[in-house]
Formats: C-alpha cells, structure tokens, sequence
C-alpha cells in the first residue's frame, strides 16, 4: 500500500506469469527443441560424412601416388612369416602419401608387425585420414601394448567372393559364381592395367567398422587381412547384417556383440569375407579406381554390388 501527498491509497498491481502460463512456455519450447534436434544431427551427420569423404578421397588419391612412384597398387599384406599373415598392411606402405613420412620411416619390415616394440609406434599412432569422424574407435588389446592397435575405417577391394578370391572349383560350400578379379591381393600387386573393366566401373576401397571392444579387432589397418581391417569384399551388401559360412575374423561372439558387427567364427583367414559398413545412415562412402569418390546406398542390387568389385567381369556399373 502507497500514500500519497494527498493522503489518497491505491494498490500498486504487479503482473506476472500464472503457473499454467509457464508451463505452457515450458511445453512450446520443448517441442522446438525437438523438432529442431534432429535437423541439427541431420546436419553434424551429414558434415561428418562430407568429412569421411574427404578422408575416404585423401587415400584413393595416396594410392594413385603410390602406383606413379612403383607402376602398382601395394599388396593388402605379405605371407612373409607364416603367422597369420602377421605382416605390414597396404596402408603402412603409402604413408610417405598421406603426409606420414616420419612414421614410414620408423618401420621395419622385416619383424612382424604384432608382439615386441619394433612397430610400436605405427601400431598406435593415430592417423586422422583413416578414420572416419561417424566412428569413435579406440584401442584395441588396450592392456596389453605388445598387442594393442588403433583402429580405422578404410579397406581396400578384394573382390566378390573371399578373402582368398576362390573359385567354385577349389572351395566347398559357399561360393555359387566365379571369382572376377580384384585390385588388392594378398602376396600379389596388381596394377591399372589389370583394371579391364574400367576405373569408373570397380571399386577401390570402402569403410569397414571399428569395433568398441578391447578384443575384439575389427577394424586394425596395421596388418593385413586375418583382422578383418585391411579387405572387404562384395559377397554381401553394405552394412549387411548376415551371416555365411566360411567365417569373417572374429574370434567369440563377444568380439563384435557390441556394434552388431555380423561375424562367423572359426575357419582360415583364406576363408573370411567381410562386409563393408560404416554408421552412417543408409550407405556407405566408397572410391572408385579412377579417384572420385560416392556414397552407395546399402539398398544396391547386390549383383551390382557384387560387378562393382570385379575387374574382369566386363560389367559397366550403374551406381
């Protein structure tokens, strides 16, 4: 209450919001809140994937480098010591390409690349064109450093069958057509003019998952094929969630349980075929031999997919 001169009172109002007038408030920008959160993760998913790409097109181009300086692409890895193909992956061999020149220079390839300290730093060194920003990848066998990796997001084209790139005539089971080339290999380096059907028309490299279990070793570049990190081939669509015979390297469930990652343990590295996949929405990104690079939706014609990894199949692919 307030007195004036006159000696007059009057009740100064004071306006405020009702509690159901808040909540109203409250309620309206929630529901801006929601209907702008996922434009905004559409948006930070789709700066990631333009990121991956880059990633994805760095490495495509390294390779073209590294074929100019030797006139091949480099080997998916060498049967050098008979363990399991315990020996240096393509990507230790273009690292003078993507600005890693140093770490090249601390290799030695003449001990394998798992056990001791040798290749330690290679093991472990982060190296931001191989891994895709959508993944999250950490070490793995973190405990134990003789071991312990880090994990990337890029593999190169072994072909449409396996691991192995067998025919029907010398593999039981499994494969109901005919290995149609590739431009990776094991123990082999092959070039662009083993390329016949065309540069736009075959696949160079695509992404491969990271699995987030310390064991599990989805994923590691450093090596070659037996860990699933270094080769994909075309037997199953991207981001399959099948299953074949034959087995993808993986060594109990648990490996690749906490990403989904589809695995069939036991068999021979020779044996393994492994999906390509990312975590992006709908697809994955891959390079083609000529350098340019695509997102391919997960929903291609696995025929297609299939004739996009061959180099001798004599297909014109229509992605």
């Amino acid at each position: 209450m307030l007195k004036s001169r006159r000696g007059c009172r009057w009740v100064l109002s004071r306006h405020g919001f009702t509690l159901v007038e808040l909540l109203v408030v409250i309620a309206i920008i929630g529901v801006l809140v929601g209907l702008l959160l996922p434009a905004v993760q559409a948006a930070r998913e789709a700066a990631r994937r333009m990121s991956c790409s880059n990633n994805i097109k760095n490495n495509a181009l390294a390779m073209h480098n590294y074929h100019d300086t030797y006139q091949v692409f480099p080997s998916v890895g060498y049967d050098k010591f008979g363990v399991n193909l315990d020996t240096h992956s393509w990507v230790a061999r273009i690292l003078p390409y993507i600005e890693q020149s140093s770490l090249y220079e601390t290799l030695d390839f003449n001990v394998r690349v798992n056990g001791g300290t040798a290749n330690r730093p290679y093991r472990l060194a982060e190296l931001p064109s191989m891994q895709c920003p959508s993944e999250s990848g950490t070490l793995g066998e973190s405990n134990n450093l003789s071991w312990a990796h880090r994990r990337g997001s890029y593999a190169v084209n072994m072909g449409n069958t396996n691991y192995g790139q067998h025919n029907p005539n010398n593999w039981d089971g499994v494969w109901t057509y005919t290995f149609g080339g590739a431009p990776f290999s094991v123990n082999k380096e092959k070039a662009f003019r083993d390329v016949l059907d065309g540069t736009s028309n075959t696949l160079l490299m695509s992404e491969v998952p990271i699995n987030q279990n310390d064991q599990g070793w989805q994923g590691m570049y450093a090596v070659t094929i037996y860990t699933s990190g270094a080769g994909f081939t075309t037997y199953l669509s991207p981001n399959t969630s099948g299953s074949v015979d034959g087995g993808r390297r993986c060594w109990t469930p648990s490996d690749y349980s906490p990403r989904n990652i589809p695995c069939h343990g036991g068999g021979n590295w020779w044996s393994a075929t492994f999906a390509a996949m990312s975590l992006h929405p709908g697809g994955v990104q891959a390079a083609l031999c000529d350098g340019s690079v695509r997102f391919v939706a997960e929903t291609i014609d696995l025929q297609t997919w299939r004739a996009a990894s061959t180099t001798r199949g004599g297909e014109v692919v229509d992605f």
